[in-house]
């Protein structure tokens, strides 16, 4: 089959939200499929600035056509248009009005559709709240599928959305928070529709031969002894012994360690995380944060605190697999990729309360616990970096987990059903 994804932004350095889903979906079924994604030549949706050059170009398997934006985002007056919405009555053109200044305003994607959307089996739009969307999908409504990235916000109430889902022939969501905003508060009940999710394959369990290991890849046995790493061969406690030895080494890292992977902002909960981890270490001292991702913000000066970087995805793995425990602080993250990539390789999370879909796989899978203030940040993660056998068991189960629910081979199924209900109608 021949499919059109069309999402706002599309590239590689774009870590997170829908856009991030669509290029992961997408470059998981360019192998079977044929795949054209539609977007736009904008790298930063804070300003929708061209800076990717127009036209076609192939991207590990698939083709991207890219659109240039025209109108740039005008930051002040979406925000003036988005107060009066929500504060007085308003019409539909209102609501038509809000989406042309979030933006972007690419008409050459509509353009694109009004021409080629009869060589596309299936048209995918990726986030229902932009202009490529609510321009788009009308256009051929009967063979579109949207993915609409549902997070609670007060422009919900706004009729256009409910009305705009209603028209695709399926929608796709990527957790079980989704999917309760969709039935009740958008009351949108088409019957097509599922949780697809995004997929982890884990690498295979490592044993780290003695020749590997260091110092820094000692782990603490009990209270009084401690026991090198590499000290047995493999299964069950001695292979938790030699967990991301690798990345121990090379980050010098010698006692227990929190991880959070991810873009360091002042956007997605970090702030709060490193307040709360101050707190923490105040009381435990020997317990440090690794922060692995792109530094958007300025961070404390503090010897608890490390920097790992960005790192591949292969070793990225590695370090949520030598961590004692990952920390999802985001409040909204609906993919929470870091959840399922450390419940994969049996790393207990310890995730933010407010994030719907990192507590529903925290639940399901019995990984990990989540926190809602300060106090139960504390506590949980010294729980967590103090009981072995309490993380040994979330580990387990988190590991279990993601190979029944959100391996690739499982989560392209549930795409592939997806889309056959779109046909099918």
């Amino acid at each position: 089959m021949k499919f059109a994804f069309v999402t706002p932004r599309y590239g590689a350095d774009i870590g997170s939200g829908p856009e991030h889903a669509c290029r992961l979906i997408a470059e998981q079924i360019s192998g079977r499929h044929d795949i054209d994604v539609l977007t736009t030549c904008a790298r930063d949706a804070r300003t929708w600035k061209n800076e990717y050059a127009e036209g076609a170009d192939r991207m590990r398997g698939v083709l991207v056509r890219r659109f240039p934006v025209t109108q740039p985002h005008d930051r002040v007056g979406f925000v003036q248009c988005n107060d009066r919405l929500l504060s007085s009555s308003h019409t539909r053109s209102d609501q038509m009005e809000w989406v042309r200044r979030l933006g972007p305003w690419t008409p050459g994607i509509t353009d694109h559709l009004k021409r080629q959307h009869r060589s596309y089996d299936v048209i995918v739009f990726f986030s229902m709240c932009h202009a490529t969307t609510v321009h788009g999908l009308p256009v051929a409504p009967e063979r579109s599928v949207v993915f609409p990235y549902l997070r609670w916000q007060r422009t919900l109430r706004f009729g256009l959305w409910a009305d705009l889902l209603s028209s695709a022939r399926a929608v796709g969501l990527f957790s079980g928070a989704e999917h309760r905003l969709l039935r009740d508060y958008l009351r949108v009940t088409s019957g097509s529709e599922e949780v697809v999710g995004i997929g982890i394959d884990p690498p295979p369990r490592q044993a780290y031969p003695r020749h590997q290991q260091d110092p820094a890849d000692t782990v603490a046995a009990t209270d009084d002894e401690e026991v090198p790493a590499d000290a047995v061969d493999v299964p069950s406690e001695s292979h938790l012994d030699a967990r991301g030895a690798p990345f121990r080494r090379r980050h010098r890292l010698y006692g227990n360690f929190a991880l959070y992977g991810g873009r360091v902002d002042t956007d997605n909960g970090c702030e709060e995380m490193l307040e709360y981890f101050d707190s923490y270490a105040s009381q435990d001292g020997d317990v440090s944060l690794v922060l692995m991702g792109v530094k958007m913000m300025k961070l404390p000066e503090e010897r608890y605190l490390r920097s790992a970087g960005v790192l591949p995805d292969r070793e990225r793995l590695v370090a949520y697999e030598a961590a004692d425990v990952t920390i999802a602080p985001a409040p909204d993250d609906l993919l929470a990729q870091s959840v399922l990539e450390s419940l994969a390789v049996g790393t207990p999370v310890l995730a933010n309360a407010r994030n719907e879909a990192a507590v529903d796989h925290c639940r399901r899978a019995n990984g990990g616990l989540y926190y809602a203030n300060r106090e139960e940040f504390v506590e949980a993660l010294r729980l967590l970096t103090t009981n072995r056998r309490l993380c040994e068991t979330l580990g387990e189960n988190g590991r279990s987990y993601v190979r029944h629910h959100y391996r690739w081979d499982g989560v392209l199924g549930r795409f592939e059903r997806l889309i056959s209900k779109a046909r099918a109608r």
